[in-house]
């Protein structure tokens, strides 16, 4: 079990935590030293000294972006958050996630709840962050638990404090239908990031999942708490008690990442309650910027739900892993596979188009690539693959993506893959073999030059 303190602690301990102790206000300060935080991949940040009742932190999902270094590993703390460790290989990460493992309630833990209730409800008071073109305080990485006929779930949730009593929230449509009117609920941030994981997993993708406390347990075990008919995890730092109630109205504001690949609705929720832990920290995420914490979440589950509908598809599993490289905000997606016949590159990714409206461009790669450089990718997608043989557009008449920036205005176009994978029909002596360190020099050489790089004092991982 793994709750968001817990994962503080373990970043604090690989030094992948910066505490920031200088007073830092809530208004637009903190999330402009997070933007410029993760803009230049430096380690998550521990606001530990501002103006509302709330610490916050920001960046402990997220990770550096793989252009700056072949070896880095961007879903390294999402791993940790999930008891994974930092090691975790993204293929093994992808099994996780996409076996969709369920624990039954029944097995799960149930303590008390971290949080104790507060006299007085005055949302403005936690001081949670807000953004320049926002104007209002912002919840971004938090859950929505909702109780009907004895079935707990909980769904993603973006909002803001609207009174002192009430938020706006946006929720996912299906979630909404789901809830099927004005219900009891609790809002719950810092949260594990199981719980996390298990909501985008439940109510962003078709075929999800309703009982999602018991895919958050089956991730990663977390003890839950009962508050009235709902369960919700224990450990969370916040808990706003009241009412959830759907409005016929559009929402405002920079969208979460998983908001651009669902259908949403928008809810009001009335707080009659409010819970803290003693010193509460809340994770949030700057909206918009780069390399932000949704992103690496929802490029996540994403991967891992293509990655099991693709190893499914044809009855076996060709595919080695998928991912959606942060740096291209979900636009490319990039496979591993094992090309099985000639004209296979082109049916994996037509379904990949099609199980998916995030990206317009796939990039097919040989089933040995790594999925820790990304540079060897983009250097296959323009050296190996031949533009006028593979690079392959569709008619202009393609639904438009949702996570490209330059498709906003609901017209049709084309859609891109790429084959940067040796033709199955070609013979061995036909292909050249890949150049390595430990193919292209001497024994002597090697250990001289490896000598030579510890006396310079650079370490494995830059290695």
């Amino acid at each position: 079990m793994t709750s968001l303190r817990e994962h503080l602690d373990a970043l604090r301990a690989a030094d992948d935590l910066l505490t920031v102790d200088e007073r830092v206000h809530w208004d637009e300060e903190g999330a402009i030293v997070a933007t410029e935080a993760l803009r230049h991949n430096c380690e998550a940040i521990h606001f530990g000294s501002t103006s509302g009742e709330v610490d916050f932190a920001s960046g402990v999902y997220a990770g550096p972006d793989q252009i700056s270094s072949r070896h880095h590993r961007p879903w390294r703390r999402i791993a940790a958050s999930i008891g994974l460790g930092r090691e975790c290989e993204y293929a093994d990460l992808l099994d996780v996630l996409s076996d969709r493992e369920m624990r039954p309630i029944e097995d799960a833990v149930f303590v008390d709840p971290a949080a104790t209730v507060e006299d007085d409800v005055d949302l403005y008071s936690l001081g949670l962050p807000t953004v320049a073109d926002e104007g209002r305080q912002l919840l971004t990485l938090g859950l929505v638990a909702v109780e009907r006929d004895g079935t707990t779930s909980w769904a993603p949730v973006r909002g803001y404090v609207h009174r002192s009593s009430r938020l706006r929230i946006s929720v996912p449509r299906r979630f909404v239908d789901w809830c099927d009117g004005e219900r009891p609920a609790s809002v719950v941030l810092g949260v594990p990031g199981a719980s996390l994981l298990a909501a985008l997993q439940g109510w962003t993708q078709d075929g999800g999942l309703i009982k999602v406390p018991q895919r958050a347990c089956g991730l990663d075990d977390i003890p839950l708490s009962r508050v009235g008919d709902r369960v919700v995890p224990a450990s969370a730092e916040v808990r706003v008690d009241g009412t959830i109630r759907p409005i016929d109205e559009s929402f405002e504001g920079s969208s979460a990442i998983w908001e651009i690949g669902c259908e949403t609705a928008t809810a009001v929720f009335d707080a009659d309650s409010l819970a803290l832990r003693e010193d509460p920290v809340v994770p949030f995420t700057p909206l918009g910027a780069p390399l932000t914490d949704d992103i690496h979440l929802t490029s996540l589950v994403e991967a891992a739900a293509l990655f099991r509908r693709v190893n499914r598809y044809w009855g076996v599993s060709p595919v080695s892993w998928i991912q959606l490289p942060v740096e291209g905000r979900l636009g490319l997606c990039l496979v591993s596979s094992e090309i099985l016949y000639s004209g296979f590159d082109w049916q994996l990714a037509n379904a990949l188009f099609s199980f998916s409206e995030f990206f317009d461009k796939v990039l097919v790669l040989d089933e040995y690539a790594e999925p820790t450089d990304l540079a060897r990718a983009l250097d296959d997608m323009w050296v190996k693959a031949h533009p006028g043989n593979d690079w392959i557009f569709s008619d202009p008449n393609a639904p438009a993506a949702s996570a490209p920036m330059y498709r906003r205005d609901g017209e049709t176009g084309s859609r891109l893959y790429i084959s940067a994978t040796w033709d199955p029909r070609w013979d061995e002596d036909y292909i050249a073999p890949r150049v390595t360190f430990e193919s292209s020099f001497p024994e002597n050489i090697r250990e001289s030059a490896l000598d030579r790089w510890n006396d310079l004092g650079f370490d494995e991982e830059i290695r």
